[in-house]
């Protein structure tokens, strides 16, 4: 259960000091109060508690003082009116709202809020043509700005379980240079940023676990997932169980630290651990993400931070997988051996089939799947740098992989997803330095959403990256 997302409201007028040519009658019945927006507005806005008072009018040094007053800092700033340099420098998040008649737009510094923790939004204080209906929907839009910084509050309460020798990040994607120095300013920035805390444990607690865990409890999960699969491949039902028993083994783990999202070496360090081969969690991840748990392979914080936060915002979790860029069929791909079921977080799964490991013998290492992602439909990819504190953003459309290479299914990764793209603006700004190898891909576009979070979190836009 996450605690209520405290936005702090400041009004820069009564609401009712209207500049038309209506007597005081008339302003009372045709211009919105401002109780009457907030009102509205807290319908649309479950788990927000509004603090401030509506009808104070309060000077740059009362706000800041009132702001403290309130004791821990809320998570964001709703101003009817333009913000000020000591509101913006305060670092939260703020929606700026223009009540448009209700004042002019010249005090709103439209440029200057670039770069800025600022998001900008136009509300007239009298009615629209068509309204309730337009009303109703630009109360909508001012909503879905609020809900992305409950998206960011959300974030503070995270922690991430991180199953390592190699605390706290993990043997892939630790950046570039000296990996202390890294870690120092990407720890640093997780916390400033969202507040997440990651909680490491050792694949010996992992791989012990797994050897304890009761054969038929295993067995029933194995057998609802080769149940609800396509079919096997060169696998077969004791791998199936193995890969279930680290499944209940990361559940029972999540458990005793505490934590609401998970992370572990795989592939290749699951292979050559020292006590002996640890199973795929291909299916185990497959089966968090598709209960809105989000699980990555390899370490990935900044993949699993970026499912978090989009998952906060549209209860999707994406698909994250290893990058490539294929120019010729102006396709990007992105595949690895685990997916959510329901790409578009609702009741809706994809069919797939439960597969062996890449790259280890046939019925080695337990089972992984291959997910049948729909095609023909828009897909955002996106990828969080906590250290750099950049996003990568591009859209596209997803097509057959099989149209292209008629090894599709059996190349690399089990599950792949082919996006045709603007494949030369990806290349011009292709950047493996800053975002590694991996990307992660959502249903839908998703690009405002993202653009907005970003600015909430001081964080810069890249375009393919």
């Amino acid at each position: 259960m996450f605690e209520k997302t405290k936005m702090y409201v400041i009004f820069s007028s009564s609401g009712l000091d209207h500049r038309g040519a209506w007597d005081a009658s008339d302003i009372e019945k045709k211009v919105m109060t401002n109780e009457e927006v907030m009102n509205e507005l807290g319908k649309q806005c479950e788990g927000v508690e509004f603090c401030g008072e509506i009808n104070l009018i309060e000077t740059r040094d009362s706000a800041i003082e009132n702001i403290k007053s309130v004791g821990e800092d809320p998570d964001g700033i709703l101003i009817f009116g333009p913000p000020s340099d000591e509101l913006i420098e305060t670092g939260l998040p703020i929606i700026s709202v223009f009540p448009m008649f209700g004042m002019w737009m010249a005090g709103f510094d439209f440029k200057g809020y670039k770069g800025k923790k600022v998001l900008t939004e136009c509300l007239p204080v009298v009615p629209d043509v068509g309204s309730p209906t337009t009303r109703a929907a630009r109360i909508s839009d001012l909503a879905k700005k609020v809900k992305l910084i409950q998206s960011i509050s959300k974030m503070k309460k995270l922690r991430i379980l991180s199953v390592t020798d190699r605390p706290v990040l993990g043997s892939y994607e630790t950046g570039f240079g000296n990996r202390k120095e890294y870690e120092k300013v990407y720890l640093d920035n997780l916390a400033k940023t969202f507040g997440s805390e990651i909680i490491t444990t050792t694949q010996e607690e992992m791989f012990d676990k797994i050897q304890e865990v009761e054969e038929e409890e295993a067995e029933k999960i194995a057998k609802r997932w080769i149940d609800e699969a396509e079919g096997v491949k060169d696998t077969n039902e004791a791998e199936i169980v193995r890969s279930a028993k680290l499944y209940l083994v990361l559940k029972e783990l999540m458990g005793k630290y505490d934590c609401g999202a998970v992370t572990t070496e795989g592939y290749g360090v699951f292979a050559g651990y020292r006590k002996g081969n640890i199973p795929s969690q291909g299916l185990a991840s497959s089966q968090f993400c598709t209960d809105g748990i989000v699980a990555t392979s390899e370490c990935l914080i900044d993949s699993l931070l970026t499912q978090q936060l989009v998952f906060h915002t549209t209860g999707r979790l994406g698909f994250n997988g290893d990058y490539i860029i294929d120019p010729f069929n102006n396709t990007a791909i992105l595949g690895h051996c685990e997916c959510p079921l329901d790409p578009y977080g609702d009741d809706k799964r994809s069919s797939y089939v439960i597969r062996n490991l890449p790259r280890l013998k046939k019925y080695e290492g337990g089972a992984c799947v291959q997910v049948d992602l729909p095609l023909n439909e828009t897909v955002t990819v996106t990828k969080i740098s906590m250290y750099d504190k950049k996003i990568s953003l591009f859209t596209g459309k997803t097509v057959s992989g099989r149209d292209f290479f008629g090894d599709w299914d059996d190349l690399a990764c089990r599950t792949k997803l082919a996006i045709e793209t603007d494949t030369k603006a990806l290349l011009d700004n292709l950047d493996w330095r800053t975002f590694a190898s991996h990307r992660v891909a959502f249903y839908g576009d998703l690009t405002e959403e993202i653009k907005d979070l970003a600015a909430l979190i001081g964080f810069e836009v890249v375009a393919g990256g």
